[in-house]
């Protein structure tokens, strides 16, 4: 087991930028995490417990350097609905079951990691993460638009959050708007700014400015009381029969870390070129959530808007997350009363900033010039996020990114293979029909054969047949690395349909196991096909034109001897090379009698 991975190494004279990034990743998640107690419908004082064991956990038993494991929206939501009808809020009971959650997804995700479902993470291509940035950054900010103008909505959707702001209007409360405007002002210099945590600064002013100038009196709202020290456990009483519907609210919160985490774990390794292990991240995630239960605290998932900010302060280790939860611990015995005074609308105003930093405009439009099928699944992925929510929307994406390599693999971009003069290869359409010698075409098919593409495979071989007969048609299997029983028959049909035009064939480049694939479709029943020989071989075979006679008969391929067996001893400096089936039919173009 590899503890304490996310710590090493620790980059040398980094660790300066370590502790600053520890403690701006403090200010600004303590009443992050307050909000998302908000959303949860838990004490806010166990937004601050979230921030303390969990992440020490996750830095000993996890995999992603970055990752800011805590209280996430998402995990808060959907907590929140599947213990309605469970238990009423705000009692000690429900604070008791979200953490029996806890422990149930904790062991559920450990569970997932000794089966080793991480694979599942693989099918979360860099394209779809593009998306899901942009999905759940766009998600985010709608969400803290009525914060920050101080207008009450009871949803969380984007499309009612937008027609709520509409009809809502006139009770926008102008002092909150101009003190979010403020905000944004600042956070807007201290980008030019790299070494301020301009989100510190703004957290910091707010709380003075609500202290000594008194906010409330302007009618601009506070985030509410907050209480220290530590917490208070109670053992969980479980409803009758409500047992299937935790294990199945568990369950659901798996799903939604395993895709957010992985997603987000997965983006951050790809832009340091660093290696990501989704088994053992979900030890880590596991452990985490277990520690939280611990803590008397709810369900932890990464981050996103934390990691975020982390990753802007400069912090390259999970040893910000440790200085970030020495911190909290100490503030929740020291300031939660200051906390209490702190604006929602400056609140909102540095998570919405801090979530449109995750939005990365160059990678989009990278993506978009280069490849605009996979854009498009990009913006699916964004609009799925943001409509249908971070689950759904990962699940929709990943069904495309499936569907899109199926659709490459469907479709592959076939070619015919020819060398110019400085030895260079030189990829041409099928519909050319450019030979690499003269009578001689090298067919290279770029994926897989399988049931679904062997037809097009067909098609290509058979429109090279006609209307005039090349002297051979020699497979490239550089690209194909697996052929199914279905294609197994086609092929034998196919090298029937091409010995019957006196038209040789053979395979080159063919891998061992593709090579037994080819072998059980008893493909060695034909007398025309060469199989695996040495392609260079094959090219000085048929470099002379080939002489015929008046009726096409070919009479000799070129000086020297040019029969079967001569190719055969050619073919591979270790002996003779097999040909399936034998040599024996004399109307080969690609032979000759003795």
């Amino acid at each position: 087991m590899n503890l304490f991975t996310p710590l090493r190494p620790v980059p040398r004279g980094r660790f300066h930028s370590e502790v600053i990034a520890g403690l701006s990743l403090a200010a600004v998640g303590i009443p992050i995490s307050m909000g998302y107690c908000t959303i949860a419908h838990m004490p806010l004082s166990t937004g601050l417990y979230t921030m303390i064991l969990p992440p020490i956990a996750y830095a000993i038993f996890g995999s992603s350097r970055h990752l800011s494991v805590s209280a996430d929206s998402a995990s808060a939501a959907i907590l929140a609905a599947g213990l309605v009808g469970v238990a009423q809020t705000g009692t000690s009971n429900y604070v008791a079951l979200a953490g029996l959650v806890a422990g149930l997804t904790g062991l559920m995700l450990i569970a997932a990691r000794i089966f080793h479902l991480g694979f599942l993470a693989n099918f979360l291509s860099r394209t779809l993460l593009a998306g899901f940035m942009v999905g759940i950054a766009v998600t985010i900010t709608c969400q803290q638009v009525p914060k920050m103008l101080g207008i009450t909505l009871h949803t969380s959707t984007i499309i009612g959050t937008v027609s709520g702001v509409i009809s809502h209007w006139n009770e926008i409360s102008v002092p909150t708007a101009i003190t979010s405007a403020i905000c944004i002002l600042v956070l807007a210099l201290g980008t030019r700014i790299k070494s301020v945590p301009t989100e510190l600064v703004v957290i910091v002013g707010g709380i003075a400015m609500a202290s000594f100038i008194g906010l409330s009196t302007w009618g601009i709202k506070s985030v509410g009381s907050v209480h220290g020290g530590l917490p208070i456990f109670a053992m969980p009483h479980v409803p009758g029969g409500s047992w299937p519907h935790l294990l199945e609210l568990s369950l659901s919160l798996v799903v939604v870390i395993l895709a957010q985490s992985s997603s987000l774990a997965r983006s951050y390794a790809a832009r340091y070129d660093e290696p990501f292990d989704a088994d053992h991240d979900l030890l880590g995630l596991g452990a985490a959530n277990l520690a939280a239960m611990a803590s008397g605290a709810f369900v932890v998932n990464s981050s996103v808007t934390k990691t975020a900010l982390s990753d802007r302060m400069g912090s390259r280790t999970q040893w910000a997350s440790l200085v970030a939860a020495v911190a909290v611990l100490i503030a929740a015995f020291t300031i939660t009363g200051a906390l209490s005074v702190l604006p929602v609308a400056v609140l909102a105003t540095v998570v919405m900033w801090i979530a449109l930093g995750m939005i990365h405009i160059g990678e989009l439009r990278t993506l978009y010039q280069h490849r605009r099928d996979e854009w498009i699944i990009a913006m699916i992925t964004a609009v799925g996020v943001m409509a249908l929510g971070i689950e759904a929307g990962i699940l929709l994406s990943v069904a495309l990114c499936l569907l899109n390599h199926v659709r490459h693999g469907y479709n592959p971009k076939n070619h015919l293979v020819t060398v110019d003069e400085q030895g260079r290869w030189i990829m041409h359409p099928v519909s050319e029909r450019s030979e690499m010698a003269p009578g001689l075409y090298l067919y290279r098919f770029q994926a897989a054969l399988y049931y679904a593409n062997v037809e097009k495979f067909l098609d290509d071989v058979r429109s090279l047949c006609s209307p005039v007969p090349p002297r051979c048609i020699c497979i490239d299997f550089s690209g194909i690395t697996d052929v199914d029983f279905t294609s197994g028959q086609v092929l034998q049909t196919l090298v029937a349909y091409v010995g019957d035009r006196d038209i040789h064939m053979a395979f080159v480049h063919v891998s061992d196991e593709v090579a037994e694939q080819l072998h059980s479709s008893d493909l060695d029943a034909s007398e025309m096909l060469e199989f695996n020989t040495r392609l260079h071989d094959l090219i000085d075979h048929y470099a002379t034109p080939a002489v015929t006679n008046a009726d096409n008969t070919v009479i000799t391929d070129g000086p020297g001897d040019t029969s079967v067996e001569h190719i055969e001893e050619s073919a591979s400096p270790d002996g003779p090379r097999k040909i399936l089936g034998g040599s024996s039919r004399q109307r080969s173009p690609a032979t000759s009698d003795d």
